[in-house]
């Protein structure tokens, strides 16, 4: 029963997975070039299956074949040669592609049907070819031949002039015998509508045509021959003539004034000057006085011949400059107001150098008039003279380019010199040495000057000054030294020999006195005596402390322990619990010696077992500490002083002497702690240490 329910349940499904699926339905095979061409890049990227059938209008190489039906044309690339040959009408199979600018076919295979004629071409104008409206298609085009020249071991180029426009077409054959015989004739020749690509955008950057040979050029007007051209004069090109002079070439005479090689030369013909472009390189000099036929062309701001066709020369005397009184007239001639008079003429001019650059096409130097600046461009290896430096400039007068004025009048733009030749710009004068740049230069070099010397005299009186203070406590510490060493040595040969007088007076006195009493008063007397000479050593003892003179108060109360250890046999300890720094001999003295008494009153009245000597400094503060362990006293009244006691008393003016503070601490029974704090300048501290006498 439970199989016979899942059946059921499996059954719908079972029908669904059997049942089939309708087939899909295979690309739409393209069969016209002109469904080729209508493709957007992205369906021309998916490989649609292709079928032409057509002739082949040119070949370039296995991927550049062009293949033309009855709807329009389309390229097509080939996987392998060999080659198709121009007018074989083929049949081929490929694969849709987007190319550097329109779609065309992929890995084409063909097969020759037979031969047919080319297509006549389609009639257009430049817009037609600009605006790539036939594109990869076969165009006639008609114009007049401004030159023609070889491109490479078997091409050729005729640059043709459409109007005002000018084209190259691309001859696939050498140029022959009559080639120059087309110059200033109309033709009419059909090709390949191709053109340069900006592949990154597909854009057309630069249209020209492709023929095939000069079989498919047709000449409609027969070019005249150079003695036959119209002669006008140099201002009346393109100048305003009811009959006009038209697109055909003209002739006319000049003397040259400079010849810049493929750049053109400059002619001059009475008052006027003109820019020669010649179709082929053709070198003339400076004075020769040239007949040349050519065609009027507007470039820039004036008017200049163009594929330019040498007929005579005769030699002449080379052209003077015309002397420009100001630079600025270069753009407004003084007098009539006439903008650009000086275009294409050899002037000579004076400025000031304000830069100079290198770009693309040479090095340009920038010199200033009164109000106005100018160009010059001179070549590479031309060292360009400081700024600053007034130059005198023999060059041709170009006006780059023009701009609007009132009215319907143009005025020159930017306006650029070039000179005739390295001696043609001469240095009148160099500028002087303090420029700008250079004083700010100087002035940064001593005010850099003054401030490392300012931080030197600084370093150096911070030197003198710790050198000063190091000297002067060198200085007190020997005069200290010296003064304590004299009076241990006034001591030692006055007092304590005078003492010791005393002292041998005293017993030879004891062996002549006959009664007890007076037996007892000199014996008294001997140990007063004996008492004093002790106090004498010590003093003379603490006189010689060289401790005291380094300002190591560890030392010195580590000498005070010692002797206490020594005379009583009572253990004294001395702890440096910190680092502590330097003093001065006198302060050092002054804590030796309140140590010494507060030990001294330790052992002589508390009786003490056990005297801890504790020194530390925190917080620019000193604090030395004597501890007992004795019978202690009542602080209230003992330190105030007994009669004949004055310990205490001593302690308290060494304290005021030095700045400290003494604090007594005291209970009975327990012990004294006798506390010193003393304020400390900032100093660097001694090594710590530990003194201990056991």
């Amino acid at each position: 029963m439970p199989l016979a329910r899942l059946l059921r349940l499996l059954t719908p499904l079972l029908a669904l997975v059997c049942v089939p699926l309708p087939a899909q339905e295979p690309p739409r095979v393209l069969t016209t070039a002109l469904e080729v061409r209508s493709l957007s890049p992205a369906e021309a990227e998916r490989g649609l299956p292709v079928r032409l059938r057509g002739v082949v209008v040119f070949v370039e190489g296995v991927s550049a074949l062009f293949l033309q039906d009855e709807t329009s044309t389309t390229f097509f690339r080939l996987v392998t040669p060999p080659l198709p040959q121009v007018g074989d009408e083929i049949e081929l199979t490929a694969k849709t592609r987007m190319g550097l600018y329109l779609p065309g076919v992929d890995n084409a295979a063909y097969r020759v049907l037979g031969r047919r004629p080319l297509p006549p071409g389609i009639p257009v104008q430049y817009d037609d070819l600009h605006f790539s409206r036939y594109h990869y298609q076969r165009v006639t085009v008609e114009g007049i031949v401004r030159s023609v020249a070889p491109l490479g071991a078997s091409r050729s180029v005729i640059r043709l002039a459409m109007g005002s426009r000018v084209i190259d077409v691309r001859v696939e054959a050498p140029p022959g015998a009559s080639a120059s015989a087309l110059i200033d004739a109309r033709i009419r020749i059909t090709g390949l509508a191709a053109g340069l690509i900006n592949s990154p955008r597909r854009q057309l950057v630069q249209p020209y045509v492709r023929a095939v040979g000069w079989n498919e050029l047709e000449i409609v007007t027969p070019a005249p021959p150079a003695s036959a051209v119209p002669v006008v004069s140099a201002e009346e090109l393109l100048a305003f003539r009811v009959d006009g002079l038209g697109e055909r070439r003209v002739r006319l005479e000049g003397v040259v004034a400079a010849d810049f090689g493929e750049e053109g030369s400059f002619l001059q013909q009475g008052n006027n000057a003109f820019a020669v472009r010649f179709g082929r390189p053709t070198p003339v000099a400076p004075g020769e006085i040239v007949t040349l036929a050519g065609f009027p062309s507007m470039e820039r701001f004036s008017a200049s011949v163009v594929d330019a066709e040498l007929i005579s020369r005769r030699p002449g005397p080379a052209p003077a400059a015309v002397p420009v009184a100001r630079l600025d007239e270069l753009y407004s001639k003084p007098g009539n107001l006439q903008n650009g008079h000086y275009d294409g003429h050899l002037v000579q001019v004076t400025g000031t150098l304000r830069d100079a650059f290198k770009g693309p096409a040479g090095t340009t130097l920038l010199v200033q008039g009164t109000q106005r600046t100018v160009h010059v461009r001179v070549t590479d290896e031309f060292e360009p003279p400081p700024v600053g430096s007034v130059l005198r400039i023999s060059g041709i007068c170009q006006v780059e380019n023009a701009v609007f004025a009132a009215g319907f009048r143009s005025d020159p733009g930017l306006v650029s010199l070039r000179p005739t030749g390295p001696a043609a710009v001469e240095v009148l004068r160099r500028p002087p040495w303090w420029t700008p740049r250079r004083l700010t230069a100087v002035l940064a070099a001593l005010a850099g000057l003054t401030l490392v010397a300012g931080l030197w005299i600084a370093f150096l009186r911070r030197q003198v000054r710790r050198q000063t203070e190091a000297l002067r406590h060198r200085i007190e510490l020997t005069a200290a030294h010296e003064e304590r060493q004299r009076i241990a040595r006034e001591f030692h040969d006055t007092l304590e020999q005078e003492l010791a007088g005393v002292s041998l007076r005293l017993d030879a006195l004891a062996t002549r006195v006959a009664d007890e009493k007076g037996r007892t008063l000199v014996a008294a007397s001997r140990n007063l005596v004996s008492r004093i000479q002790t106090e004498t050593r010590d003093l003379i003892s603490d006189l010689r402390d060289p401790a005291e003179t380094a300002g190591d108060l560890v030392s010195a109360l580590g000498t005070v322990a010692q002797r206490f250890q020594t005379e009583s046999e009572t253990e004294v300890r001395v702890d440096a619990l910190t680092p502590i720094p330097a003093l001065p001999a006198a302060t050092v003295h002054d804590l030796r010696m309140i140590a010494r008494e507060s030990v001294s009153n330790a052992l002589r009245h508390g009786r003490a077992a056990c005297v801890s000597i504790e020194v530390s400094a925190s917080h620019q503060r000193l604090r030395l500490r004597i501890v007992d362990n004795g019978c202690g006293f009542d602080p209230a009244a003992a330190p105030l002083g007994r009669r004949g006691h004055f310990g205490c008393a001593g302690i308290r003016e060494r304290g005021r002497k030095i700045g400290a503070e003494v604090v007594w601490h005291s209970t009975l029974q327990r012990g004294t702690t006798v506390e010193v704090t003393l304020p400390l300048a900032p100093a660097p501290p001694s090594v710590p240490g530990t003194v201990s006498v056991p």
